[in-house]
């Protein structure tokens, strides 16, 4: 490994990248993938043997755990029990509920300026404390926002413009192309507010753990995805997580340039 060359070097082996194309939704395999989600859907018996199964323990001790919890424990909970995802939308967020959502799932927690590597901590578990996740805002019809793809900066906690929408009918024709019918079936972009898309510097994390960085970029969109699920839970704001999504073609909506730039999850906001 030359250490001069560290951002610049690919971090990930072959087979990662192997693992990263072959897990892509493409227009040539969107059909199958489509097939296979309906085959599971439609057919509740799957469904329960999926959701319902345990692992095989044979017999063991059991022992019942304390349910009386503190206040603080009370309160999460009840947060955690609004937590669901939704796909029907009805109404537009404004933008002081896109800030609150945004503002209480991925911030700045602490600073170390006095630390040899002058780290900063956020809001959620990241190995390493590289945070390889960046969040993407494509507003559709938040009120206060203009139409268009942001990028959130919690370091500033703002969203900076990227990509003005122009044209509504041509912006919502290439966004469509990104989430196709065939998987998601006729989503109506007119009732959702906006997405989020989680997009990956993978990198940031192989640059130091090579291959294992793909686990632990996957983790932090994980926190985040919660993150982002208690926070509208907490707002009076509806999401649904979508990972029905043609990858090159919401890689390329998003402007990302580099090979190890890509979206590796996406979320519908509305109310």
């Amino acid at each position: 490994m030359d250490i001069a060359n560290l951002f610049y070097d690919q971090g990930l082996s072959q087979y990662a990248l192997d693992f990263m194309q072959s897990s892509s939704m493409t227009p040539f395999n969107q059909l199958e993938n489509a097939q296979r989600i309906q085959s599971i859907m439609n057919i509740p018996y799957y469904s329960r043997q999926i959701i319902a199964h345990t692992l095989e323990r044979g017999t063991t001790e059991r022992i019942k755990l304390n349910t009386l919890f503190n206040e603080e424990s009370i309160a999460l909970r009840n947060i955690q029990i609004k937590r669901k995802s939704t796909r029907s939308f009805h109404e537009h967020i404004n933008l002081e509920e896109l800030a609150n959502l945004l503002l209480n799932s991925y911030f700045i927690t602490e600073r170390f300026e006095k630390h040899s590597h002058h780290l900063s901590r956020r809001s959620i578990p990241s190995g390493g404390a590289l945070y390889p996740v960046d969040l993407y805002y494509i507003n559709l019809n938040t009120i206060g926002l203009q139409r268009g793809v942001f990028v959130y900066n919690p370091h500033e906690e703002a969203l900076e413009l990227l990509q003005p929408a122009g044209d509504k009918k041509n912006f919502f024709r290439q966004l469509r192309k990104c989430f196709p019918e065939a998987v998601l079936g006729s989503w109506n972009l007119d009732l959702i507010s906006g997405i989020v898309v989680f997009g990956g510097v993978l990198n940031r994390s192989s640059c130091k753990y090579g291959d294992r960085g793909l686990r632990f970029v996957l983790m932090d969109v994980g926190a985040l995805c919660q993150n982002l699920h208690l926070s509208a839970a907490a707002g009076g704001v509806s999401c649904c997580a979508i990972g029905g999504y043609i990858d090159q073609n919401l890689n390329d909506f998003l402007g990302f340039q580099q090979p190890d730039e890509c979206a590796l999850l996406s979320m519908f906001i509305g109310k």
